[in-house]
């Protein structure tokens, strides 16, 4: 039998065992090049495996630095037991995470480069912030410049700030940083009655100190916002506005604006609406779209933002933690729209709206598109999808903290182009295509992650993929979609009662529309772009569940079909 003269053999745990014996090693002191000083204690290591994983030291031993000739380094800045954990994790890739250490391990790990360790840190800080430490969350971020972090902490003390105004941290902050958040325009609250007794707590926390800069606090506060009641009730009385002129004055304004009867169009709302946004497909000329679209209250118009850095089409997409994540997807090769040209996708990027940037998450465990993706308990889910070979059952869940996948129990079916949504505390997903058979499904399946279960549910009226999933009203809608054994594209709505199980139909789209872009937003369905069977569409339009009917809104900028959409 003739064999072949080469073949490369991959083990896949070989460099883990490596490391592994490496850091057996370290704790004999055997082999070891180099003594790091912390504080009067010494920890032996290797130089070689200290400069592969991190760049600070690298340089430092191989750029002639002095430290470059020195058996024993000493580093300032970091505790003997940060050191010790920060050395764990530069062996194994292994630490402990607790909330008494990770600010002591992000600082290390920003010192020494080790950028995995800060973004594992500063996940685990998003996923343990809550009311009482969001603060110092965020003055942390800032003092390291973890832009990402500071962001989220800012946006959870503002739709949370009628929580946070009862801790310890609200009232120990700084002048600047309350004048800072007084003003956001996303603070929210009931009412500018809620600012102005914010402020007061906060004055009058330290009276004294505090009186004498009640004025330039005061004027971020927006008065005339505040009803003529409690403006003459609670503002006019309070004494650090009583015993200052330039507080009396703001005042008199905001009586006086009252007085005047402005329109309400005068009077600049604090809390912002959500905004809903669209981002890839595939357009009319059949090209693979990065391009990002934004739909504008004010104007009534699509805005056009920046651009995800690969372009793709059948992408998964869903809002978590106020940002848009964009999984997986598909784009062909040159100027081919062959299934033989087409590369399948893993990688996951996410738009942060604040900052109006994108950055990468971790990769998808397998390529595919067509997935489904929501947010639910915790994680974002990517549920199915197909490659060249197949259509997946496979279901895996991203973890923040970690910032990896992780499987989860497999559909019962193989499903690419399936709709997914959560209602009532379960996954579902409906529809899709199965290539193995050739064939789209009208099985509906029900997830409980307590169980890690599936388990079937009533099925669609009709089979078909491309249809869009959502839950509006503790019901499940089914949108659009299409059949490839008939050829149809369907306009078809149907509506799941979850109580009963039963799926009864509601007023048909104005179109027929596969691969559309399916959200709730307003409590409003929206179908954007989509393929009606000729043409990919840039036409958008919106269900009012309340009426039963279908009504035409603003088109988008370009025709899209594939595209994901998500409300931030």
């Amino acid at each position: 039998m003739k064999m072949a003269s080469r073949c490369r053999v991959d083990i896949p745990m070989y460099s883990n065992d490596c490391l592994r014996a490496m850091n057996e090693m370290r704790g004999k002191s055997q082999l070891c090049d180099v003594v790091l000083c912390v504080d009067q204690c010494e920890f032996p290591a290797h130089r070689i495996v200290l400069a592969g994983a991190s760049r600070y030291l690298q340089a430092m031993f191989t750029n002639g630095m002095l430290e470059s000739g020195k058996t024993k380094i000493d580093l300032g800045g970091i505790d003997p037991q940060t050191m010790a954990s920060l050395l764990e994790f530069v062996y194994t890739g292994s630490v402990e995470l607790t909330t008494a250490n990770v600010q002591q391990l992000y600082a290390g790990a920003s010192m020494l480069h080790l950028t995995s360790l800060t973004k594992s840190c500063s996940n685990f800080l998003e996923a343990h912030i809550d009311y009482t430490n969001c603060i110092g969350i965020r003055a942390f971020a800032d003092l390291y410049s973890c832009s990402s972090l500071e962001c989220f902490a800012f946006k959870y003390i503002c739709e949370h700030f009628l929580e946070v105004v009862q801790s310890d941290e609200f009232l120990e902050l700084s002048k600047d940083s309350l004048v800072d958040l007084l003003k956001c325009n996303l603070l929210q609250v009931y009412s500018e009655d809620e600012i102005f007794n914010a402020v007061e707590l906060w004055i009058t926390h330290c009276y004294e100190q505090r009186k004498l800069c009640a004025s330039d606090v005061l004027q971020h506060v927006r008065l005339p916002l505040i009803s003529l009641e409690f403006l003459e009730t609670r503002v006019v009385p309070a004494s650090f506005v009583k015993n200052d002129s330039k507080c009396q004055m703001l005042l008199a304004t905001a009586l006086n604006d009252h007085k005047s009867n402005l329109p309400p169009y005068m009077f600049l709302p604090r809390t912002q609406p959500h905004t809903l946004y669209t981002v890839g497909g595939r357009n009319s000329n059949s090209c693979q779209l990065p391009s990002l679209e934004q739909f504008d209250v004010a104007t009534n118009k699509w805005l056009t933002l920046e651009p995800m850095t690969c372009a793709r089409t059948a992408v998964g997409a869903c809002a978590f933690n106020g940002c848009l994540y964009v999984i997986g997807g598909e784009c062909a090769n040159g100027t081919s729209t062959a299934h033989g040209d087409t590369t399948y996708k893993k990688t996951v990027e996410v738009y942060h709206p604040r900052e109006k940037t994108w950055h990468t998450a971790a990769d998808l465990t397998i390529p595919r598109s067509f997935i489904s993706a929501v947010s639910f308990d915790g994680y974002v889910y990517a549920l199915g999808g197909e490659d060249r070979l197949c259509s997946y059952s496979f279901v895996e869940k991203y973890d923040p903290v970690g910032d990896f996948w992780v499987q989860v129990q497999s559909m019962k079916r193989r499903r690419s182009g399936a709709g997914a949504a959560v209602c009532n505390g379960l996954l579902y997903v409906a529809g899709g295509y199965d290539r193995g058979i050739h064939a789209d499904r009208a099985s509906v399946e029900c997830y409980d992650p307590k169980l890690d279960q599936w388990t079937f549910v009533t099925e669609l009226e009709k089979a078909r993929s491309g249809l869009g999933l959502v839950s509006l009203n503790g019901c499940i809608y089914a949108v659009g979609g299409r059949n490839r054994s008939t050829d149809s594209y369907f306009d078809l709505v149907e509506r799941y009662n979850t109580h009963t199980h039963h799926w009864s139909p509601v007023a048909p789209m104005n179109s027929p529309r596969a691969w559309a872009a399916i959200v709730v937003y307003k409590e409003n369905i929206f179908a954007i772009g989509g393929f009606d069977g000729a043409n990919r569409l840039n036409t958008v339009e919106m269900y009012d569940a309340v009426k039963n009917v279908w009504m035409n809104v603003e088109g988008l900028n370009v025709s899209r079909a594939g595209c994901g959409a998500a409300v931030l």
